[in-house]
Parts: structure tokens; C-alpha cells; sequence
């Protein structure tokens, strides 16, 4: 018999996103309507479960309304059991909408201590474990009491960081867990979240998937552009997991660049955008940033663009344009302008780190702005 699964997380409801403004309201139907087609998905594929693996409603800010809309969402696919760990931005408090409203009986919560929750006539266990405060710095895997035995199939629900063993994580990751922590749980898969970048983690001995982040659904900032999606999980009795990726954004987020080169007039930028956007859709979030070298007379009026293009649901431009000045000719020159140029090549060469030759750059590029435009 098949075993099959939803998985989601990160779905943010009623997240500030204060840069949308007056479009705000509209983005949070966008966010429950993308609820409403993940719910139709666990429909339609016929799953045996939906699992939430945390940051579901924002224990900061999310309205009663929108607990509510989740309560009448989950209890429209009863019995299918929707499986839920609050995360870091939805922990388990007592003042929380988790506890203070009334669930629909196919709801089951994770709590800060280790729950099991057995499905005999699918012969499924699921664990899970949840946040009870925004910061937690141990590994919920140290106190896992280990699974159960009779079933054919075990999957666990957590939100946790997956350690890299490189060291680039956060100075204190939340709920930190290693690849070796999870094999050693000994799940056929482990529904995880908190990180919003999809990712899927190889089991060593099986050689499949046994452990995923799906990424958030619905696209929160311009770092989550392109499809969001969820999983769909198939697990045979043999313990041979199918995962499969399924789009279900309202909306995406675009990030493009355009590039400027040679652009001397704000009808030239016009053109070229349009020729660029043309195939871009309305009700999507545009993130645009000018690049190249533009003529030194011509600065790319972003009131004007903004307004041409308004067409976007959110359109946000980015100039990042430099005037075709002659800087190794200004510097040879040795005039004001070269010594300006001349200090800010020191300090990008000096530059330690990413960051630091970014700031240089831009410091650069702002020059070139300000010198460009007293050059005619």
C-alpha cells in the first residue's frame, strides 16, 4: 500500500511585508488562496496526510481572522489529518491562536515535547517536535525518544536548520540539527522547514530523499523569485520514496536586469524595457535593476519608469547605471575627480570580504554618478 503525503511550510500568514503598502491586503489573499490550492492538492492527489512544517501563522501580527480561515481550511478536508509543528515565527504559546481557539478534530499539533501520533489502519507513526519560544539554540534531535516499532511507515514533522558542517551558518542557528541526527532517527522522511530555499537531503544508505525543505509557497521577498511549491511524497512498503515538486504561488516574484548601455534618452530606456518586459505578466512582483554604462548626460528618471510600468502588481527598480566617463583618464589627470576615483580603487582592492568590494563598488558607481553628471 502507498503512503502519500502534502508537505508545505513557511507559509508566513500575515507577515509585515510593510514595502507592499497600500497593496498589502491584496498580497494576503494571495497568501490564502495559495492555502485553498495546496488544501484542493491534498484532494486531489488523494494524500493520506498534510504535513506543516512550522511558520504557519505569525504568532506577531497574525489576526484572528486569518486563524479562523485556517480552522474552516483545515476542517473542509476532514478526516484527512493535517499534522502541524509550529515553527520560530508561530511558536507553541498558551496566548497563541493554536491554543486559544477551537481546532477541527483532524488537526494534530506538535508541542516543545517530543509527540507521537499513530495511524494504525495506515501503518503510520508521525513525530514531530515544536517551538514553545522564538529563540531555540538546541538540537530537538538530542531528545528524541526514538520510533516505534510494528509500522511500516515513520515520518517526522520538524522545523529546524539543517547543519552545512561548513560553517557558514548563522551564529546561532535555530534548532540545529546534523544530516547524521536525522539518519540516526531512522525516518522514511522527515517533513522540515525554516529554511525558505527548497532543498532536498540524500539519504547515504538508500540512495533517496529522506529529508526536505519545500521552500515557502508563496514568495515573501525578492530572494524567493520564480515557482514556489510544495511536495507531494509517495512512500510504497518497501520504503521507496517518489518526492515530487508541484507550483502553487498566486503570484510570482521577477528579478531581472536591464541592462543600459548606450541608453541616452529616457524614451531609448523606455523602448528597451518594453522589449524586455513584454512577455512579463501583470499580476507579477517585478523587481528590475538598471545595469551598464549610459551616456554621462542621461540619468534613468525612476519616477517616470515607475509610472510607465505600472502595469505590475509591485514593480520596484534598482538603478545600478554608471555614466561612460574616462576614469583612467581622470585619474592620470590628477584633478579632483581622479583623486576621488583613485581613493575608491585603494579601498575595493583593500576589501577583505563580498561585502566590503560591494560597498566599494557602489561607492564607486555613485562617484561616476556624481562626476558624470557635472560632465557635458
Amino acid at each position: 500500500m502507498v503512503l502519500s503525503f502534502i508537505h508545505t511550510a513557511d507559509v508566513h500568514l500575515d507577515a509585515p511585508l510593510q514595502m507592499l503598502g497600500e497593496r498589502y491586503e491584496l498580497r494576503q489573499d494571495d497568501f490564502r488562496q495559495t492555502m485553498k490550492r495546496i488544501r484542493d492538492l491534498v484532494y486531489e492527489k488523494g494524500a493520506d496526510f498534510w504535513l506543516i512544517a512550522g511558520d504557519l501563522l505569525e504568532y506577531h501580527g497574525g489576526r484572528r481572522s486569518t486563524a479562523m480561515f485556517l480552522r474552516d481550511l483545515f476542517a473542509s478536508i476532514a478526516p484527512i489529518p493535517v499534522v502541524i509543528a509550529p515553527g520560530n515565527h508561530d511558536p507553541w504559546r498558551t496566548d497563541s491562536f493554536y491554543q486559544t481557539l477551537e481546532w477541527p478534530g483532524n488537526v494534530y499539533w506538535f508541542t516543545p515535547e517530543w509527540g507521537v501520533y499513530e495511524f494504525p489502519e495506515k501503518s503510520c507513526v508521525i513525530y514531530g517536535w515544536g517551538f514553545g519560544q522564538p529563540h531555540v539554540y538546541e538540537s530537538p534531535l538530542d531528545t528524541f525518544p526514538g520510533k516505534f516499532e510494528g509500522y511500516a511507515h515513520h515520518l517526522m514533522v520538524l522545523h529546524a536548520s539543517v547543519l552545512s558542517g561548513s560553517g557558514e551558518e548563522e551564529h546561532h542557528p535555530y534548532a540545529p540539527v546534523t544530516l547524521q541526527q536525522l539518519v540516526q532517527t531512522g525516518m522514511d522522511y522527515v517533513a522540515m522547514g525554516h529554511i525558505h530555499k527548497p532543498e532536498q537531503f540524500m539519504h547515504p544508505v538508500k540512495k533517496q530523499p529522506f529529508a526536505a525543505y519545500p521552500g515557502s509557497p508563496e514568495g515573501l521577498t525578492s530572494k524567493e523569485a520564480g515557482e514556489r511549491n510544495v511536495l507531494y511524497g509517495e512512500l510504497d512498503h518497501d520504503g521507496r520514496l517518489q518526492l515530487t515538486a508541484i507550483p502553487v504561488q498566486s503570484r510570482k516574484i521577477r528579478k531581472l536586469e536591464i541592462a543600459g548601455n548606450g541608453v541616452e534618452t529616457t524614451e531609448q530606456l523606455i523602448d528597451r524595457m518594453e522589449q524586455q518586459l513584454i512577455e512579463e505578466k501583470d499580476s507579477d512582483m517585478m523587481y528590475i535593476t538598471l545595469t551598464g554604462e549610459r551616456a554621462a548626460h542621461f540619468q534613468p528618471p525612476l519616477s517616470v519608469l515607475q509610472q510607465r510600468f505600472s502595469r505590475f502588481f509591485v514593480l520596484q527598480l534598482t538603478d545600478r547605471t554608471w555614466p561612460d566617463v574616462d576614469e583612467d583618464k581622470l585619474i592620470a589627470d590628477g584633478g579632483v575627480w581622479g583623486r576621488w576615483l583613485s581613493k575608491l580603487a585603494e579601498a575595493e582592492s583593500r576589501a577583505q570580504n563580498e561585502d566590503e568590494r560591494e560597498i566599494a563598488r557602489l561607492a564607486k558607481q555613485e562617484a561616476l554618478a556624481r562626476i558624470g553628471g557635472t560632465i557635458r
